[in-house]
């Protein structure tokens, strides 16, 4: 009787569904649907690289021994003897902690004490061929570092890409041969990789959730995920407070490769897995993208539902489109390779049609330069942070990769413009966070933002763009990029910006005990008094690393055999050698 009253309701429901009132929202709903599907499920003809993908990323005229670039090895012996005094005042002053402060010669925890420093900073060790400096730090991550204990809750982020990248890094170029043999031994090698597992084991519950997609933090004491603490509000009081924790596509993204690698080393899938699950949502994403590829952020990771509507390439979005391509690049034969590298076209594409603005022209160029902003709420927010820099970079190498050199021109006039941003201060060093006018008044007619006191007007009519957070924080973008174009391009221009850079900072940023972090970019004045007590890991790991690299022979660390993760730590690609059909 039950049964038969169950099939007489769904016969009256199909009824309803098919009357002539119904029937043609019914079939609005089918065909929107099919269209959500086509959208998310395929990708349109204007996304997808040729049919021919070189999978060769360097300057070919190097490779065919046309042209060579060979080293400066003067200005590379300068970067290395930086690396040297920022590594000994580490050395004799912090040894063990995770920064040192540079001003004043203290010490930091600010990566959970086991120091960052140290592991940050041996891929660049490694690469110039610093071995005692590495020797002291290999023995320190071997015999004096405990990952399954930390002071305070740990970052994900923040640990995987500087601590995991590095160690996973660190054995994949001893492995490589970049390490000569003797110099670290199998034993110490495999207590590295060691090291990186009990490390992964230790982040996994940063994965429970019912996503997939990492918690804010995790808590190492008792192995449970773990929300944003009071302090990160405090710091960020703008950041979106939700019922339950939301992210950044950063945050889902930047553990594919770490983890990737370290699957491949170890044999252990379940890495891989994890690192795969938690940007799933966001690369097969259910949510409607009326910009196709851009991510409505931050994401709550419960659902996989935006909380907010936030959408560009910069800070806390950045480094999810970066991994996109480069997932692609490591693993070209990985079952999922082919919709990570389509979904970064996608996302490189809307960039360049909804988040680009050229400036408007001023005294010291005539032609405005072409920046990228964000996009909140439907306004245009007419503002770059140096973070964003990476993007110039990491479009020339996707477009170099698959053949697509519209996408390099786009990203080699990003670069131009970032030089002018350096060119164009006091210091010669770019500031932390700027804006200009958009030249184009119908493209971003919602534009939110404009000079509000006389200096900032007085230098948008001079260079184009005013500053608003002058800071510089020893940060890498700029110089990373310039690495990109200078292998990709092969033109001299880019070690000349570079060697302006090193020149600008190393000048402006030296302090007693390291280098330090700038307060206003625009003072050529004040001496020590301009400098911040700060310096990340990231001055070692990353800045330093690049600059040294855009002055060394193009075979280091060639870029047809190294993808580099978000922190400056190269990983061995795959070579093609067929179809990897495992669901890594």
């Amino acid at each position: 009787m039950e049964s038969h009253w169950e099939g007489q309701k769904m016969l009256l429901l199909m009824r309803r569904l098919l009357s002539p009132k119904n029937r043609t929202k019914l079939c609005a709903a089918v065909v929107l649907s099919c269209l959500y599907v086509y959208i998310f499920y395929t990708t349109s003809s204007d996304y997808l690289a040729p049919d021919f993908e070189t999978g060769k990323v360097q300057f070919n005229e190097w490779e065919n021994d046309v042209v060579t670039g060979g080293a400066d090895t003067e200005k590379m012996q300068q970067v290395v003897f930086t690396m040297q005094r920022t590594f000994w005042k580490y050395r004799l002053s912090a040894w063990g902690y995770d920064d040192i402060l540079p001003v004043s010669g203290g010490q930091g925890t600010s990566r959970n004490g086991w120091g960052a420093f140290i592991v940050d900073t041996s891929t660049t060790l490694a690469l110039m061929g610093l071995w005692e400096e590495l020797g002291l730090e290999v023995d320190h991550i071997i015999h004096n570092i405990d990952f399954t204990t930390a002071k305070d809750l740990v970052d994900p982020f923040e640990t995987t890409i500087r601590y995991l990248g590095a160690l996973v890094s660190l054995t994949d170029l001893i492995d490589s041969g970049v390490v000569p043999p003797g110099i670290i031994s199998s034993k110490k090698r495999d207590a590295i990789l060691a090291q990186a597992s009990s490390l992964a084991k230790k982040l996994a519950p940063s994965f429970d959730s019912p996503t997939g997609m990492i918690w804010p933090r995790v808590d190492f004491q008792h192995d449970l995920p773990s929300s944003d603490p009071p302090s990160v509000y405090e710091i960020y009081p703008e950041k979106i407070r939700s019922q339950n924790p939301a992210i950044g596509p950063a945050r889902a993204g930047s553990n594919w490769l770490e983890n990737y690698r370290l699957s491949r080393l170890t044999g252990d899938v379940r890495y891989v897995n994890n690192a795969t699950k938690a940007w799933t949502p966001l690369v097969w994403n259910r949510n409607y993208e009326d910009w196709p590829g851009l991510i409505d952020a931050p994401v709550d990771i419960f659902t996989a539902v935006p909380v907010g509507h936030t959408r560009s390439w910069d800070g806390s979005h950045d480094s999810y489109y970066e991994y996109l391509i480069k997932a692609h690049i490591l693993s070209p034969t990985n079952i999922n390779a082919s919709r990570y590298r389509d979904r970064w076209l996608q996302a490189a594409s809307s960039l360049r049609t909804y988040l680009s603005s050229n400036s408007s022209s001023a005294a010291s160029h005539k032609k405005g330069k072409l920046f990228i902003g964000k996009a909140e709420n439907g306004d245009f927010i007419n503002e770059m942070g140096h973070l964003a820099h990476f993007a110039a970079g990491n479009l020339m190498l996707g477009g170099r990769y698959l053949g697509r050199p519209d996408l390099v021109d786009f990203g080699a006039e990003l670069l131009e413009s970032a030089h002018h941003t350096y060119a164009t201060t006091a210091t010669h060093i770019g500031p932390e966070l700027f804006s200009w006018i958009p030249a184009s008044s119908t493209q971003h007619s919602n534009t939110t933002l404009s000079p509000i006191k006389s200096t900032q007007e007085l230098a948008n009519q001079h260079s184009g763009y005013w500053t608003r957070n002058p800071k510089y924080n020893l940060r890498p973008e700029y110089v990373e990029s310039l690495f990109y174009a200078y292998r990709i391009t092969g033109s001299p221009k880019y070690r000349a910006w570079a060697w302006e850079a090193y020149l600008a900072i190393e000048s402006t940023c030296r302090a007693e005990y390291g280098y330090a972090a700038v307060r206003d970019v625009d003072r050529d004045w004040g001496g020590e008094d301009n400098l911040w007590d700060v310096s990340e890991s990231f001055w070692g790991a990353e800045t330093l690393k690049y600059l040294y690299l855009i002055f060394a022979d193009e075979t280091v660390a060639s870029l047809d055999e190294w993808v580099f993760n978000t922190e400056a730590h190269p990983l061995r690609r795959d070579m093609m050698k067929g179809r990897d059909d495992t669901r890594t």
